[in-house]
């Protein structure tokens, strides 16, 4: 229903008793190099995280601001790091015949020859844009600590309302807004703590509802919004005792259904059933609660692929039956969580819609994350849309976005499930260190890359959209990118 009415409007301090707070360790600067690995290699060390005494405290931790344009600076490591993922994928991939859907997946792969050959032509650039397209941006926890940490309600009022505004104004018709990025809540939960973002402890009110706030100023503007979630992720730090007792990872202590990856940080197992109804349980509450247009998944799903990961709830599922090889069975859990959460979102709003964005590596993701793309975008009941976060430029060496682009579009074979293409604003004015001799300097040369992405994603059959990492790129950058990335907007506006 608010869909519906979007498309007329777009178109066109207190805790609980007991509690102990905590603050957020270091953030990770860049929340967009996402397809780059927080996956480690097999021989990390993997720890189920002991129990702490409810009396101890936590020391605080400082919250510190991201450097200015830090998004662009870090370019270089997501594309670094996929490298080393892809090789860490080759050792630790299996079969996919596991399954039928996973068998089915096989046709759909894409040697490493051809990722690294030259990109195809580029299409023609005046195709126009399609009705009901996807105009969006991430709106990240990094954004909230200037405009909502600590402040009070009648400011990040003020401060979201601008945001939006200024989306609506230039042309976009979607938000992606972070309402728990690490095991929390940008609203008011009876499940999960207050994130840290909001008040600046762990665990505290800070006296207001931000996403009820945001609801209201996103459709007063004219926006959908939909609510995004980081479904395992606790902390950015391995110390336990960043970890608020309001928490429901606090509850799991000493037990498998929480886990530390050494040097990475701590996460919920995707193998435990609990784990899995703990996330379904936040979804629902967000769209029984709240007048969401949909719900969000990015790509954090598994945080290594080291065996120890989950090793007893593996040898269980072996001990009971099952026949699933360890990347097949890791795939399964994932997938059971993504069909219960799209099931659980129809059965309260059937108008609700949910998507994922999977890192811009189909078979990274498939063997080291196992994120299976593949039976997401060839059923039904998985999701909605997929929103690949296509971070690379027409001239990167080993991922080109011609070729990333239509290998994630070839892999939809459900008519239904649409394709919103994200797209690396943070990027634009900067070196690609890692893009190759041709690709590094491509987004500095360059001041129409983004509107060019847009236009040729717009060719695919399933083509549902585009989205952009992220708001503070464009419309806060750094003085040293702002003529190209004021530029990149004025073209991308050009072709909306």
């Amino acid at each position: 229903m608010r869909r519906a009415i979007g498309i007329l409007l777009a178109f066109l301090l207190i805790f609980p008793a007991g509690c102990a707070v905590s603050e957020e360790p270091e953030i990770i600067e860049n929340e967009a190099v996402l397809d780059q690995g927080y996956e480690s290699s097999a021989a990390d060390k993997i720890e189920i995280i002991p129990a702490i005494p409810e009396s101890s405290s936590s020391e605080e931790e400082s919250s510190s601001q991201p450097e200015e344009n830090s998004s662009q600076s870090s370019s270089a490591v997501s594309e670094s790091s996929s490298s080393q993922s892809s090789s860490q994928s080759s050792s630790s991939s299996s079969s996919k015949s596991e399954t039928s859907s996973e068998s089915s997946s096989s046709k759909e792969e894409t040697s490493s020859e051809s990722s690294k050959s030259e990109p195809e032509k580029e299409p023609e650039t005046n195709v126009s844009a399609p009705r009901g397209e996807t105009r969006a941006f991430w709106i990240s926890y990094l954004e909230y600590q200037s405009i909502l940490t600590g402040k009070t309600q009648k400011q990040f009022r003020g401060s979201i309302r601008t945001m939006f505004q200024n989306l609506s104004s230039d042309g976009f018709n979607t938000v992606y807004a972070h309402v728990r990025s690490h095991s929390d809540a940008m609203y008011d939960s009876d499940i999960f703590p207050w994130s840290v973002y909001c008040a600046g402890k762990e665990g505290v009110d800070p006296g207001f509802d931000p996403l009820e706030i945001m609801v209201e100023e996103a459709h007063g503007a004219g926006l959908y919004i939909e609510a995004w979630i980081n479904p395992y992720r606790v902390k950015n730090t391995t110390d336990v005792s960043k970890i608020a007792s309001s928490s429901p990872a606090y509850d799991w202590l000493g037990t498998g259904k929480v886990v530390t990856v050494d040097g990475t940080g701590i996460f919920y197992n995707p193998a435990d059933e609990d784990v899995i109804d703990l996330v379904v349980s936040g979804v629902e509450e967000i769209v029984r609660n709240y007048d969401v247009d949909g719900i969000h998944f990015d790509d954090y799903f598994y945080p290594t692929t080291a065996k120890s990961f989950d090793s007893d709830y593996y040898e269980d599922y072996v001990a009971s039956g099952g026949t699933k090889k360890l990347a097949g069975w890791r795939r399964q859990n994932v997938n059971t969580l993504i069909k219960e959460v799209y099931s659980a979102i129809k059965a309260i709003d059937s108008s609700c819609r949910f998507g994922v964005s999977p890192a811009g590596n189909i078979e990274n993701n498939y063997n080291s994350l196992y994120c299976d793309v593949y039976t997401w975008v060839s059923s039904s009941g998985y999701v909605d849309y997929i929103c690949p976060q296509i971070y690379f430029g027409f001239n990167n060496k080993s991922r080109p976005y011609l070729t990333v682009l239509d290998e994630f579009s070839s892999a939809i074979t459900n008519k239904n499930i649409e394709l919103i293409v994200g797209l690396s604003a943070y990027k634009c004015g900067a070196a690609d260190n890692y893009a190759g001799t041709d690709g590094k300097n491509e987004w500095i040369n360059r001041n129409d890359i983004l509107s060019r992405q847009v236009s040729a994603a717009r060719n695919e059959p399933n083509y549902g959209g585009f989205a952009l990492y992220r708001y503070d790129s464009v419309y806060n950058p750094s003085s040293s990118v702002k003529t190209v990335v004021k530029s990149e907007l004025e073209n991308l506006k050009d072709i909306m």
